[in-house]
């Protein structure tokens, strides 16, 4: 696994963490507010105290299912009102890069579900405004906190290195267009609203990649919807990406090591096979359990980071999602239109 990209210092305006749970408000009160607090509710690190929304009454419901003592009308407001320590940003892609730059002189550690921008210059700027707060963030790739994933490569390393990782990143883009929940601006940025979810994975398993290779066609949308891509990362260890958005299938990752392969279809699950034919199933943390894949260990971290300042690997601040950004927008780059 790739070391963080970065590690974010301590604010030198930042006071030492008292003792106690640790104070955080929610922003957004959508169906991912919901399974963050979820996982809030099993972690005693944590007190949920407040949560705003620009729809009041679904912050209300939230409010009143989950015990959280205030509602207020704006992160502001919710940050004074609730003396919190922290903040957990979840609302919609098209409002998350607008809210950060908000919320940012707020002085708060600030986790922000992604993608932080509908574009690479939207995130972009964000990162920049984070850096020169110096401002302590975490962007939720849940997926890098996968237990098996942590499984699957502890299995490799027993037998020798990393040699390959291999992963498809196809999107049901029929499904995300007929769930009505997404804006067409979403939509039509789809390759950084969530196929940035399996580009990531390149950089988690892989590190940086040294030398791509890709190709991208576009069926239907315009940041192309076909892609066939090959990478090298450091070590010598080698990389594949394919995704066709418009063709059934979905998400799997295939890992390649010394007299071993992991898989995993679907993520959250893993098969280990060694190459006397002897295969084991990998399964997810008992922590896990009830709760959305990855959210346990995402929270874990994000709650060293307020206390302790430092965002440790695998987690992904600003400037590390950005990577990811780029990458995307570098296997997406002239996509071929199909007849």
């Amino acid at each position: 696994m790739t070391a963080a990209v970065s590690t974010s210092a301590v604010s030198p305006s930042a006071e030492p963490f008292r003792t106690g749970p640790i104070r955080v408000g929610l922003v957004g009160a959508g169906l991912m507010a919901r399974q963050h607090l979820l996982a809030l509710a099993k972690n005693p690190q944590f007190a949920a105290v407040g949560i705003a929304s620009r729809t009041r009454a679904k912050a209300q419901a939230l409010a009143d299912e989950f015990g959280l003592p205030l509602v207020a009308d704006s992160p502001a407001e919710l940050a004074e009102k609730a003396r919190l320590d922290a903040l957990m940003l979840l609302v919609s892609p098209q409002a998350m890069a607008p809210l950060t730059l908000e919320c940012l002189p707020l002085g708060l550690p600030l986790f922000l579900e992604k993608p932080v921008g509908l574009c690479l210059a939207e995130a972009e700027d964000v990162a920049r405004a984070a850096e020169r707060a110096n401002a302590r963030t975490m962007v939720g790739f849940n997926r890098r906190h996968y237990s098996v994933f942590a499984k699957g490569l502890a299995k490799i390393r027993e037998h020798g290195r990393l040699l390959a990782v291999n992963i498809e990143g196809s999107e049901r883009m029929a499904v995300a267009r007929g769930t009505g929940r997404f804006s067409e601006d979403v939509l039509r940025a789809w390759l950084f609203a969530n196929a940035t979810h399996t580009i990531d994975l390149l950089r988690h398993f892989g590190g940086e990649p040294e030398l791509v290779h890709a190709l991208c066609a576009s069926l239907q949308e315009p940041l192309g919807d076909q892609f066939a891509a090959c990478l090298r990362f450091p070590g010598g260890v080698l990389g594949s990406y394919t995704a066709n958005w418009h063709s059934p299938g979905g998400w799997g990752v295939v890992l390649k090591g010394q007299g071993v392969s992991v898989e995993f279809r679907p993520l959250e699950t893993g098969r280990v096979t060694y190459a006397d034919g002897a295969s084991e199933l990998l399964e997810p943390d008992e922590a896990e359990a009830g709760l959305k894949a990855g959210f346990a260990g995402q929270l874990a971290a994000f709650a060293e980071l307020v206390k302790t300042g430092v965002l440790a690997a695998p987690s992904l601040d600003l400037a590390g999602a950005l990577l990811t950004m780029r990458l995307a927008a570098r296997l997406a780059e002239s996509p071929v239109r199909l007849a």
